[in-house]
């Protein structure tokens, strides 16, 4: 049984002059808010909104790899924090200098995002005490002592500072 189309048979319809009735409804994408065109049982708006719409988001719930990641990288913020407070205070600037240097290179891409990231910036005092230097919130982390630092001497936050977006602050040296 073969069955013929007739090009007559569909009507071509602009989306701009469509005003939708109960029989026609205007369709939107669960995922992207895209308009929804041709079979009426469709979904999705194209098979990559359908494909990424079914994948599970990637967090430490439900990713054991993820969940091992972040726990690398909140070690990595800690030791940096211990080593911090274990040099003598006449030194740290200088240490500090040196993480936000090496950030600001590229070299350590890890290191950049310790010191920008929102969660080590913005703990809070009593639910993320494990992030503090020693469990001791009078210890900030390191990137709240990298974000003074910036501040201070750099005039900008951290972030800005890290990804290249400040200029160099002033040497104080007279040309």
């Amino acid at each position: 049984m073969e069955m013929s189309v007739d090009r007559d048979d569909f009507e071509i319809i602009d989306t701009d002059d469509f005003t939708p009735d109960e029989n026609n409804k205007i369709r939107t994408c669960p995922r992207c808010s895209g308009l929804v065109q041709g079979r009426r049982n469709k979904i999705y708006c194209s098979s990559n909104c359908r494909k990424r719409h079914k994948e599970i988001k990637r967090n430490s719930l439900t990713s054991v790899s993820k969940r091992r990641e972040n726990r690398e990288f909140f070690e990595k913020a800690k030791r940096l924090a211990e080593e911090y407070y274990t040099i003598p205070p006449g030194q740290r600037l200088g240490y500090l200098k040196n993480l936000i240097d090496l950030a600001r290179s590229g070299e350590d891409v890890r290191l950049r995002d310790i010191l920008s990231n929102y969660k080590l910036l913005h703990p809070h005092p009593v639910d993320d005490k494990h992030l503090f230097h020693r469990e001791n919130r009078s210890n900030g982390t390191i990137s709240q002592e990298a974000s003074r630092y910036c501040k201070r001497f750099w005039k900008a936050n951290v972030k800005d500072v890290v990804y290249g977006k400040a200029p160099e602050p002033p040497t104080g040296l007279v040309e």
